[in-house]
């Protein structure tokens, strides 16, 4: 599957996480860096893990955002300070992958065109046989008409 059919998929769970303020050894963290924010915290306190993701801006602008989850319970927060509450869904990948990404991916809106299935040589037979007494048919009735005027 795709990154971005992934990413799509990934996005229909995309939820609002809190924030929530905490003190590192290293001071309160601040808005330039979840990933360092995020990886000092689960350094510092037990029995919680990094989770990598995506924030959903307007457009689907896609933002990488790091958050950390509590191992035990399984609730999520943020500990860098939110610009703005964008609803944010776990990378469907692995760590690698998402390490090597841009920061910021557009995801477009529109679902990507389906492909349309190829006939059999023998249905496109049938198809140009129809077509062709079609407008024998056509030929004819026009045939009829004029010869009535």
């Amino acid at each position: 599957m795709s990154l971005f059919t992934r990413l799509r998929a990934g996005s229909g769970s995309a939820v609002l996480i809190p924030y929530k303020y905490v003190e590192l050894n290293s001071g309160v963290p601040d808005g330039r860096g979840s990933h360092e924010n995020a990886h000092d915290f689960v350094t510092e306190n037990a029995g919680y893990r990094v989770v990598r993701g995506w924030r959903m801006s307007a457009g689907g602008i896609l933002d990488k955002r790091v958050i950390v989850e509590n191992i035990r319970t399984g609730r999520r927060f943020d500990v860098t300070p939110p610009v703005a509450r964008l609803a944010f869904f776990e990378h469907p990948g692995t760590a690698d992958e998402y390490d090597g990404l841009w920061h910021q991916i557009s995801l477009p809106p529109f679902p990507p065109p389906v492909p349309q299935p190829i006939q059999a040589a023998a249905d496109m037979a049938d198809a140009i046989s129809l077509l062709a007494s079609d407008v024998g048919l056509k030929m004819q009735e026009t045939e009829a008409l004029e010869g009535e005027a």
